[in-house]
């Protein structure tokens, strides 16, 4: 009952649902576009697109192993989505919990240094 009368709490000082699902859409947006940035496609076209979860085709660059690119984000402290829920060769990267902009930014800084060390030249 305390860790709930503690996430109550915080739920009001965020500003209640509103607060809350106003920080996660800007964490969704900051990472989509990011990710967009870095030459990454977006499977879920923006419209249909939820604040909840980010999901990214993998890079074409044959280089690219999502296993390898999982540990070594994981390595640095940022657990992905190991698993795909679609046919299509895609990541889904999450926006919500205890998450804010600098760690939007922060993965966002991540990304490219794992994908220089795996040897991944292109995203597109």
């Amino acid at each position: 009952l305390l860790a709930l009368r503690q996430a109550l709490a915080e739920l009001e000082l965020e500003g209640g649902v509103a607060g809350r699902g106003a920080r996660y859409g800007a964490n969704h947006a900051r990472l989509r576009g990011g990710m967009e940035a870095l030459g990454f496609r977006s499977y879920v076209p923006a419209e249909h697109a939820s604040p909840i979860i980010s999901t990214f085709f993998y890079p074409r660059d044959p280089r690219f192993d999502f296993q390898d690119f999982y540990r070594r984000l994981s390595a640095r402290g940022y657990l992905i989505y190991p698993g795909k829920l679609t046919q299509a060769e895609c990541f889904r990267l999450g926006n919500i919990g205890r998450l804010f902009s600098a760690d939007m930014d922060a993965l966002l800084a991540a990304v490219p240094e794992v994908l220089r060390e795996m040897g991944v030249a292109s995203v597109d």
